[in-house]
């Protein structure tokens, strides 16, 4: 088991050089949208928030490594949005402000002149915060933190070695002790490599 160890991290190192100019780290910052679809846990009603973000231009962050210029590993900082909560009767009676921290492989394909598409899969914690309107005690805990999926996909444009633009879509679920949802948002980001 050893001897397969120690063939494994050579075969490596003795590739790493060969990938150098596709691989390395990078940053990106940008703004997006958020659309929340959400259901209560204990019941089947899905009409419990306003889906539409009342809140625009949410701001994203992202860094990864990529490996190669086919895969990467990429962690990222999203404000999802701030949505209505409804009682059955459809009166807002509390805001949720929904955030996450995410991790996730990275897969890309690069087509020559600098364009590229990826897609991503990975995990995000997810923060949610509710504050309750005037005269209306929340059923559920205030502030949440859980565990959910994030699935993305989308386009680069590398204007030279170091500056690109990117645009993509992302999900994020999440399910609180109130609620199980998802935010679907479009994001438009200025990508730095090192």
């Amino acid at each position: 088991m050893k001897r397969s160890s120690l063939i494994a991290v050579c075969l490596i190192c003795i590739s790493l050089p060969a990938v150098a100019e596709d691989s390395g780290f990078y940053i990106g910052a940008g703004s997006g949208s958020g659309k929340l679809s959400a259901c209560t846990n204990t019941t089947s009603s899905c009409n419990s928030f306003s889906s539409n973000s009342e809140d625009k231009g949410h701001l994203r962050l992202i860094g990864g490594y990529d490996f190669s210029k086919y895969f990467g590993i990429e962690a990222g900082l999203s404000d999802l949005g701030t949505y209505q909560v409804q009682n059955d009767s459809g009166f807002n009676v509390a805001k949720v402000k929904v955030s996450a921290l995410t991790i996730a492989a990275k897969g890309a394909y690069a087509f020559p002149h600098g364009f590229s598409i990826f897609g991503k899969l990975g995990l995000a914690r997810v923060n949610t915060k509710y504050t309750p309107n005037i005269l209306w005690t929340l059923t559920v805990d205030p502030n949440q933190h859980s565990t959910g999926l994030v699935i993305g996909a989308g386009g680069q444009y590398n204007i030279n070695d170091t500056f690109g633009f990117r645009l993509f879509t992302e999900i994020v679920s999440y399910k609180d002790n109130g609620y199980t949802g998802a935010v679907a948002g479009t994001a438009l980001m200025a990508v730095f490599k090192f």
